[in-house]
C-alpha cells in the first residue's frame, strides 16, 4: 500500500465499476437487463491491504456483463478489538467484537438495497474474497444474519476449514487481548479508551506481544487482532454452522494455488495446509445439506522469478490486470486470464461456471478429488494429482 496514503480512521466506503449506465451526472441511464452483482473483499490478514490495489480494478470484469463492487473495511485492532466493556455496555443483541466483519456484512445490506441504481440485480449477488478476504466471504455465509442476502461465494486461497481459518478464537481470549491493550496504555475505563487517537491505538495494537504461550514469531498481530465466536455475529464456530445447514443455499466456488501455505508433516515432508483445508470445508458443506461446490487448483509458475504459484498470484489472472503486473507474461497468461474471468462471471450470473469456449468444470466430490486445473492446460483431473 502506498505510504503516502494518510492512515484515517474514517475508511468505510466501495468502488463500484458497472457496465449498465450510459451518461453522467443527471444524463445518466440505465441500459438492458439488470446484471448479476460480484461483491469483493480483500485480503491481508486482516491487518492490512485496501480495496483499491491495482490488481482489484474491476473494469476487465464488469465488461464481461456484471456490476463489480469492491469494498473496504476495518483492519486489526481498528475492526477486531473487543473488551468486556463494551459487552457490558451493548443493549440486547447489540455487536461488541468482529467489528470488521460487521463493515462487510454493511456494506453486503448497503449493496442489496442500492445496486439496481447501477444496473445490478439484487438477486444474483456473488460476494467473493481471496486469503483472509476468502476467510470472510466465509464468515458471511455462516453468519446467520445474512440468510438470504446473496447466494453465490467465491473461496479463493481461503485455507476453508483449516491452516490459519481451522478455528476462530473465543470471545474470552479477544476480550483478554483487548484488556492486555488498554493495560499497556494505562486507560481504565470505556471513556478514556474512546478518548485514545488512532495513531497511538494503532502504535500500540503493533507493539504489543502474543498472549503468553502462543508462538509469534511471524507477526504478534496475527494473532491479537482476529475474528472471533461472538454469540451475536458468529454464534458458533464456522464448521458447526456448516453442518447445522446454515449454508446450504449457497453455491460454491473454492480454490487454492500450488504453492501457497506449505507447512512441515513434522516428519520431513511439505503439506499443503490450505489446500487440506478446503477440502475439510467441501465435506462439511456438503454434509451439512448444500451442493457439491466447483474446486480448482490454480498451477501458473510466475514468470519473472522462481517464486511459482504463490499466494495471490492468480488475482492478476480473475481480474484480468496482468497488463499493471510487472512479471513478464506472455500471450498464453492473457489467454488463462480471459478464461478465468469468464469462469468467474458466469458463476456470478448462472450459478454454473461452465460456459460455451470453456472446459466443462464439474462439480467436486464428497473429499475434493475431482478439480479443475487453471494453468496449461486448463482440464479437469481427478485424484491427488499435482496435491
Amino acid at each position: 500500500m502506498d505510504p503516502a496514503i494518510p492512515l484515517d480512521e474514517d475508511c468505510l466506503y466501495l468502488n463500484i465499476w458497472t457496465p449498465a449506465l450510459r451518461g453522467s451526472g443527471a444524463d445518466a441511464r440505465l441500459t438492458g437487463e439488470p446484471l448479476p452483482v460480484m461483491m469483493w473483499i480483500h485480503g491481508g490478514a486482516y491487518q492490512c491491504g485496501c480495496a483499491m490495489e491495482k490488481e482489484f480494478d474491476g473494469t476487465a470484469l464488469a465488461r464481461q456483463g456484471v456490476v463489480v463492487v469492491s469494498v473496504a473495511y476495518r483492519l486489526n485492532v481498528f475492526g477486531f478489538f473487543s473488551h468486556r466493556w463494551l459487552q457490558e455496555e451493548a443493549e440486547e443483541g447489540a455487536p461488541y467484537a468482529n467489528f470488521g466483519w460487521l463493515d462487510q456484512q454493511a456494506a453486503l445490506r448497503w449493496v442489496r438495497r442500492n445496486i439496481t441504481v447501477f444496473g445490478g440485480d439484487p438477486t444474483r449477488i456473488c460476494v467473493f474474497g481471496q486469503s483472509a478476504g476468502a476467510a470472510s466471504v466465509l464468515a458471511q455465509c455462516c453468519a446467520p444474519g445474512n440468510a438470504g442476502l446473496f447466494s453465490r461465494a467465491i473461496m479463493q486461497s481461503g485455507a476453508g476449514l483449516g491452516y490459519f481459518n481451522a478455528t476462530l478464537c473465543s470471545l474470552e481470549s479477544a476480550q483478554s487481548t483487548g484488556a492486555r491493550l488498554m493495560r499497556r496504555l494505562g486507560v481504565e475505563n470505556l471513556d478514556e479508551a474512546r478518548a485514545v487517537d488512532a495513531q497511538t491505538l494503532f502504535e500500540g495494537a503493533s507493539r504489543l506481544e502474543a498472549p503468553e504461550g502462543v508462538d509469534d514469531a511471524a507477526w504478534p498481530m496475527m494473532v491479537n487482532w482476529v475474528p472471533c465466536v461472538d454469540g451475536v455475529f458468529m454464534p458458533r464456530q464456522e464448521r458447526d454452522l456448516i453442518l447445522d445447514g446454515q449454508t446450504k443455499n449457497i453455491d460454491l466456488v473454492v480454490g487454492d494455488t500450488q504453492d501457497e501455505f506449505m507447512v512441515s508433516d513434522g516428519q520431513g515432508h511439505q503439506v499443503r495446509a490450505g489446500r487440506e483445508g478446503n477440502r475439510r470445508l467441501i465435506a462439511a458443506w456438503q454434509h451439512g445439506g448444500g451442493r457439491a461446490p466447483y474446486y480448482y487448483h490454480f498451477d501458473v509458475p510466475m514468470p519473472g522469478d522462481d517464486a511459482g504459484s504463490f499466494h495471490s498470484s492468480d488475482l492478476w489472472f480473475v481480474f484480468g490486470t496482468l497488463g499493471s503486473c510487472w512479471r513478464p507474461m506472455r500471450g498464453c497468461h492473457v489467454e488463462l486470464s480471459q478464461c478465468m474471468s469468464r469462469y468467474w462471471t458466469r458463476f456470478a450470473a448462472m450459478g454454473d461456471p461452465s460456459g460455451p469456449g470453456l472446459v466443462h468444470w464439474d462439480r467436486t466430490d464428497m473429499h475434493g478429488d475431482r478439480f479443475l486445473h487453471l494453468g496449461f492446460p486448463v482440464e479437469m483431473r481427478s485424484g491427488h494429482r499435482g496435491a
